[in-house]
């Protein structure tokens, strides 16, 4: 669906269809849950983080990136989990802040998938009318029966998907039904899908029919469980698994999540990667497929649907955990002065460092590691690349702490860096910041970051990916991090690695 046709649509919809004094409704959900990156953009144009606890309105489109979920519980009980790579619009919610307010038009959750996918478990609207909600997508429209769906569209953006999958995923929509029922109507026909059913329509002029290679697809890449709270009470986060196909239970066992069955931690090739040519911010990939040099320097790793390859750039920083007891073979490094190659399935681009950009990676043929549930851990510094700016300059990181709250799921963590060629020293500080246990992972912004400079001391923003090393016993032995800073137009970027220390 054109970006401009919706917001047309919503604009008309702001302006026209409410004849009922808005103050007298409730917002229309909360983010129970953010990982990375994840945006709210308001139908006026405003764009702003979307933080845990955080509210969305009607009208809102919620973007995550390709590191980014978020989970959304509405203000009728209903959940959306939303993938990495997302956009979707909130393009009607009608729910009376209070039972006793009269209403001139019937509660309404309708809204509109502009790209990526989510799962829905159905909210009071939908199950009081079923033709009070729907979800438009460039393909076809999803109305339900009482239910709990996923769904996945797909164009020319399902990269991912199809390394996990192992064959190349056609362009579409695909949805899955765990309970209850969904309609899957193009301009051409629909079908009914039940419990346990597959569907997938090609395009809008084409008929929706069962598949098996939605399940595969769905199947592959779940989006697991959603919290089931109601909207008054603290809902519990759970995790998804979005990267690979096993995903732990909340006992720490490792389930495949096609069979269900336990299964073996497998090889990880994890990877944390500062900015590149074309992105904003740090990431982190548990199924990075890192390439390596016979230094082991990194020469490539998978950014979701991207891969990204040096090409005449220079690997520089270039180190490794590995001569002593207890290492944890994490490597690190940074390419700096030239190009590194972009590549989608839209074709390759050649695009200059800016900067650098930094990595940090876990060993060859490790294991992801089974995450405690309750606890803590801190982690000491073992190693680090020098931090850059995109002016040119080479910086100091003068420290660099973490620490994990295995009880509550999130990481702390603080680094601070220095610039002689400028006389800049940048702190900054994050708290709470989400782990995704089923991949061993963590994303999100630092809550500070302050630039002390002869100006004074301005205030910037910035964000950090990471992950958790370990071993076949399932302990976390080490963490790998790397940080995107910015303050107007000054970017700076680097990497650590830590040695668990307790």
């Amino acid at each position: 669906m054109n970006k401009n046709i919706v917001k047309l649509a919503l604009t008309s919809m702001a302006t026209a269809s409410l004849l009922f004094s808005t103050s007298a409704f409730a917002d229309a959900g909360k983010a129970i849950f953010v990982y990375g990156k994840v945006y709210v953009a308001s139908a006026d144009g405003d764009r702003r983080a979307l933080k845990q606890g955080g509210v969305v309105a009607q009208g809102d489109t919620v973007i995550t990136t390709s590191n980014g979920r978020t989970q959304l519980q509405m203000a009728d009980g209903g959940l959306l989990a939303l993938r990495p790579g997302t956009e979707f619009v909130i393009e009607e919610f009608q729910m009376p802040a209070e039972k006793d307010i009269a209403m001139s038009e019937p509660p309404r959750s309708f809204f509109v998938l502009i790209k990526g996918g989510f799962r829905s478990i159905t909210g009071a609207i939908g199950k009081d009318n079923k033709a009070n909600y729907r979800v438009t997508t460039p393909v076809a429209t999803i109305g339900i029966r009482g239910t709990d769906y996923d769904a996945v569209f797909c164009a020319s953006d399902c990269g991912a998907y199809s390394r996990i999958l192992g064959t190349a995923v056609s362009n579409g929509l695909y949805v899955g039904v765990n309970s209850g029922g969904v309609v899957m109507q193009t301009a051409s026909g629909s079908i009914d899908l039940d419990a346990g059913e597959y569907g997938f329509a090609k395009n809008a002029g084409s008929t929706p029919s069962k598949s098996e290679a939605a399940a595969g697809l769905l199947s592959a890449r779940t989006t697991a469980a959603v919290s089931s709270g109601a909207p008054d009470e603290a809902a519990p986060v759970v995790v998804t698994a979005e990267v690979g196909v096993t995903s732990t239970d909340s006992s720490g066992n490792v389930n495949d999540l096609v069979s269900g069955e336990e299964v073996d931690a497998t090889g990880t090739g994890a990877v944390a990667f500062s900015r590149y040519g074309g992105t904003q911010d740090s990431g982190v990939n548990a199924t990075g497929a890192p390439l390596r040099d016979a230094s082991d320097g990194l020469t490539g790793f998978s950014d979701g649907d991207t891969d990204v390859r040096l090409t005449d750039a220079q690997p520089v920083n270039v180190g490794r955990d590995s001569d002593r007891d207890g290492a944890t073979n994490l490597s690190w490094g940074r390419w700096s002065q030239g190009n590194v190659a972009v590549i989608t399935t839209a074709g390759t681009t050649t695009t200059p460092v800016d900067g650098s950009v930094h990595y940090v990676a876990a060993a060859e043929g490790g294991v992801t590691p089974v995450l405690p549930t309750t606890g803590t851990a801190s982690f000491d510094l073992i190693g680090n690349t020098d931090p850059t700016d995109n002016r040119g300059n080479v910086g100091t990181l003068g420290s660099a702490d973490l620490s994990a709250d295995f009880t509550a799921q999130t990481v702390d963590a603080d680094v601070s860096l220095s610039f002689q060629e400028t006389n800049e020293v940048w702190n900054a500080s994050a708290t709470d910041v989400n782990i995704n246990t089923a991949d061993a992972t963590f994303a999100g912004g630092f809550d500070t970051v302050d630039i002390t400079s002869d100006a004074g001391v301005a205030q910037g923003s910035g964000d950090l990916g990471g992950f958790f090393s370990g071993n076949n016993a399932g302990e976390v032995t080490g963490a790998g991090i790397t940080f995107s800073l910015e303050q107007g137009d000054t970017e700076v970027d680097g990497s650590a690695a830590f040695q668990r220390g307790d």
